[in-house]
């Protein structure tokens, strides 16, 4: 098993990085995945642990994998969502052997706010999760900002007849 050499593919193809792959890292990245894969489709030793579940989640990132490279030569050849996609899905098979989810890196292309440009976001499972909580909470907690029971207005001030002094 090589699950420390997948920890630095992932590094490899960072999307950060990406553009500066070449194609021995290519050739690398499809090595190391075809080892754990040939690995993991024995119901033994270090695979073990893995129910049919979880194992076919990873062979599905797998699959991303191989499908996403095949034929290329180098990352630099990949569409900018193909790099992220091929990142994503080495980031669930990474996860699933660390066996930890919540830490699994998530990327995303998105416009640059303003332009038509594309960027390239990245977070973990749980950075997003407590963007959800909070914006959840921010969402919940009343705002002062025009409650008639506060007394002020929007700009801080005091309304006369509504709680305020007159």
């Amino acid at each position: 098993m090589k699950p420390m050499t997948t920890w630095m593919t992932v590094a490899l193809l960072a999307p950060a990085g990406a553009a500066h792959a070449n194609a021995d890292k290519v050739a690398m990245i499809l090595q190391q995945q075809r080892e754990i894969r040939a690995e993991s489709e024995h119901s033994t030793g270090a695979y073990a642990r893995f129910d049919a579940g979880t194992l076919d989640r990873m062979h599905q990132a797998q699959d991303r994998v191989f499908r996403l490279l095949d034929g290329k030569s180098s990352v630099d050849q990949l569409r900018p969502s193909e790099q992220v996609e091929v990142f994503n899905a080495l980031e669930e098979v990474k996860a699933i052997l660390a066996d930890n989810e919540r830490n699994k890196q998530k990327c995303w292309r998105e416009h640059k706010l303003g332009t038509t440009m594309k960027i390239t976001r990245c977070a973990t499972l749980a950075e997003l999760e407590q963007v959800r909580r909070d914006s959840e909470q921010w969402k919940a907690d009343p705002s002062v900002c025009g409650q008639s029971s506060s007394g002020a207005d929007c700009g801080g001030n005091m309304r006369r007849g509504l709680g305020g002094n007159p």
